[in-house]
Order: C-alpha cells, then sequence, then structure tokens
C-alpha cells in the first residue's frame, strides 16, 4: 500500500510541477494540475503534491533589454503594385511574371495566386501574387519598371510594408521548448510509474495534450518563419483607358448614343417607305378623287329622277 501511495503521489506531484513550470506559458495546463490535485483520493497525496508545488524552483525572469537587444528582428516583408498596361500586352506581361517566377524554382519563386479577368477583351485585368526569397524580390522589382515602361505602360502605385515578428517568434519557441521539455517528463515518468491503472491513463491524457499542443505551436512558427525568410508580392494589372472609351461605358452617353441611332434608323425606315409608297400614291389619289365623283353624280342622277 505504501509503494501504492507513493508512486500516484508522484505522478500528482509530476503534473502539478509541469503546470506549475509552466504556468506563465500555459494558464489551461495550471488549472487541468489543481483538478488533478483536488481529485486526490489519498491525504497523503495532496499534501505531497501540495509540497512539490511549493518546492518547485520559481519561473525565471524576464530577460534584460540587452538581451533583446541582440536578438535580430524577424521582419516580414510584403510589396504591393499597381501596375497600367495597353489591354493588348496585360495577359502577355501577366504570363511572363508567372513564368519567370516558375523558371526559379520552387525553393526560390513560388506562385500563391494568379487570376486574369476578360484576357482578349477591350478591358482585362488581372492580379499576380508570389511569395519568394527577398533577394529575388529584389532582382525583380529592380528591373519591373522597365519591363512595365517597354510594354507602354507604367507603374500606378507602389508600397512596401513590414510586420515585426520578433515577439511571436521567439515567445512562440520559448514555449515550444517549454512543452518539449514537459513533454520528455511525461514520458519518462509513464515509462518508470507502476502505480495505479487511473494514474497511467492521466499521465497518458496528459501526454497526448501536450504533444497536441507541440504540433500546433510548431506549425504556427514555422508559418511565421517563412513569412520571415521569403517576402510577398502582388501585383495588380489595369488597363489603359484610352479617351473615347469613358463614353462607351458612361451610361448617359451610352444612352444618348442609342437615343440618336435609334432615331436615325426611324428616319431612315420612314424615308425608305415613302420611296416605296410614292409610286402607288400618283395612282391612288387620283382614284379616289374619280371614285368620289362618281359617286356624287350617282347621288345627283337619282334625286333628279324622283317625282316631284
Amino acid at each position: 500500500m505504501t509503494v501504492r501511495v507513493i508512486t500516484g503521489a508522484a505522478v500528482l506531484a509530476a503534473l502539478t510541477l509541469a503546470a506549475c513550470g509552466n504556468g506563465g506559458q500555459d494558464g489551461g495546463f495550471r488549472d487541468r494540475g489543481d483538478a488533478a490535485v483536488d481529485a486526490a483520493s489519498s491525504p497523503q497525496m495532496y499534501e505531497m503534491a501540495l509540497a512539490s508545488r511549493q518546492a518547485s524552483p520559481a519561473p525565471p525572469p524576464p530577460p534584460q533589454a540587452g538581451a533583446q537587444e541582440e536578438q535580430a528582428a524577424l521582419l516580414a516583408y510584403a510589396h504591393n503594385y499597381g501596375l497600367r498596361l495597353p489591354a493588348r500586352v496585360l495577359a502577355d506581361v501577366h504570363t511572363a511574371h508567372q513564368q519567370a517566377c516558375a523558371a526559379a524554382g520552387g525553393n526560390v519563386c513560388r506562385v500563391v495566386s494568379a487570376t486574369i479577368n476578360d484576357p482578349d477583351g477591350e478591358r482585362p485585368s488581372g492580379a499576380l501574387e508570389i511569395r519568394a526569397r527577398p533577394d529575388w524580390i529584389a532582382s525583380f522589382r529592380e528591373r519591373l519598371a522597365g519591363e512595365v515602361d517597354e510594354a507602354g505602360g507604367n507603374i500606378q502605385s507602389e508600397n512596401t510594408s513590414v510586420d515585426d515578428l520578433t515577439t511571436q517568434i521567439v515567445d512562440g519557441e520559448a514555449r515550444l521548448r517549454a512543452q518539449t521539455a514537459l513533454r520528455d517528463r511525461l514520458q519518462a515518468l509513464l515509462e518508470t510509474n507502476e502505480g495505479p491503472m487511473t494514474d497511467i491513463l492521466a499521465v497518458e491524457r496528459e501526454l497526448a495534450r501536450v504533444q497536441s499542443d507541440i504540433d500546433a505551436r510548431a506549425s504556427v512558427i514555422a508559418a511565421l518563419r517563412t513569412r520571415v525568410e521569403t517576402s510577398r508580392l502582388t501585383l495588380h494589372y489595369q488597363p489603359i483607358v484610352s479617351q473615347t472609351s469613358p463614353v462607351r461605358f458612361n451610361p448617359i452617353m451610352q444612352a444618348l448614343e442609342d437615343f440618336t441611332d435609334t432615331l436615325s434608323e426611324g428616319v431612315a425606315a420612314v424615308i425608305v417607305f415613302i420611296a416605296v409608297i410614292l409610286p402607288w400614291l400618283i395612282l391612288i389619289i387620283p382614284a379616289v378623287f374619280l371614285i368620289r365623283w362618281l359617286l356624287a353624280r350617282r347621288k345627283r342622277g337619282k334625286a333628279a329622277a324622283k317625282p316631284s
């Protein structure tokens, strides 16, 4: 019985120590450690767990200002360009930029998204987002103005934004190291534990939770590192609109143009109708007068034939 009590207390003490050591980094884990202590069925186990918590080392002091200055800034750059190009070459320039990224190789540059609207129409447009190494992005930006100018276009807008990810990455990696150390302690405890099955299952559940948290944190840090190690470049392609183009796409001007066209077509139809009917009018008008004269003469004849 003594061996079982001591082993169970060791399990709870380890969980409580882990919660205390990671309390500033994962408040949820400390809550689970308190619940485990409160659920202890033996007073001796409860007392040993509390003693272990009180004997745990104090958390390390926060880093000094000098240490923070030694940490190189981890910056993520994003570049955005608005390009105006002749409609006839817009799609070709869009394709050429994609091919330039593909030619650099997937380890250097990759296309995140590419869209093109109405490539063969009068008002095509498109967008291209790529992520590449900073040196490749710098080389691409240096020759972009010349390529656009050679195509007959211009750079309408340009801006660069920077996100400082230093704190997120440094803090995330520190928490990841703490969770990794906790996982190793739990694994060692699980290998040497010979206590009740309930204690073993409790350690296994906590080990699974810690491992899940490690995987999630590692994925987030990897994504942040990718943002630092590569830069994002977004290109927006718009056509150069000629002076006459707004008339065609202005609703009021378009309606006025349709009105004049319709009126002209109506007048032309009337002229054609007159031209077609005029020869017949030369015959029909005298015939109408002749018929009216004959009818009037007939009435006068009937009136004269009546007896007085």
